[in-house]
């Protein structure tokens, strides 16, 4: 139990953080021994967090001056157009490619709804996460 309950914490952990994110997480913790389920859950739950920090604290956060010119920078991405015109649909297709954290602050700084971001960011982390667990799971059978 506490070899599962440290391999989670590991998965959430390396997920959580912007650079490892789930690419990272999934095929680490799969390889460390988590089986496949909780490697996609803990490492989603890990990098989904930063998603809802960022959208019910943007403003608490712009007010230290190091992070505000880090979220301005971010929310004038080359994808906030796209994601004021299309929405969700775009934040379900780049987030995997912007990661969690740019992609909840460029939504937050486009207006976008909540909801509507929770949702788009979060089966986006969910299929990436499953995409990454299956080519994880063949390329370990390959080696093997």
């Amino acid at each position: 139990m506490l070899n599962y309950l440290s391999l989670a914490a590991t998965a959430w952990f390396i997920g959580f953080f912007p650079m490892t994110e789930i690419y990272i997480a999934v095929p680490v913790t799969m390889a460390m021994g988590l089986d496949t389920v909780s490697s996609i859950v803990w490492s989603s739950i890990g990098n989904f967090l930063p998603v809802p920090l960022i959208a019910f604290f943007y403003s608490l956060l712009a007010k230290s001056k190091r992070i505000k010119k880090w979220m301005d920078k971010l929310a004038e991405s080359k994808y906030k157009k796209r994601i004021e015109k299309q929405g969700p649909l775009v934040v379900l297709l780049i987030t995997p490619i912007v990661g969690s954290w740019a992609m909840a602050v460029i939504a937050n700084g486009v207006g976008m709804n909540k909801i509507n971001l929770f949702l788009s960011a979060g089966g986006s982390i969910l299929l990436y996460g499953i995409i990454l667990a299956v080519l994880t799971h063949y390329g370990i059978d390959f080696v093997s």
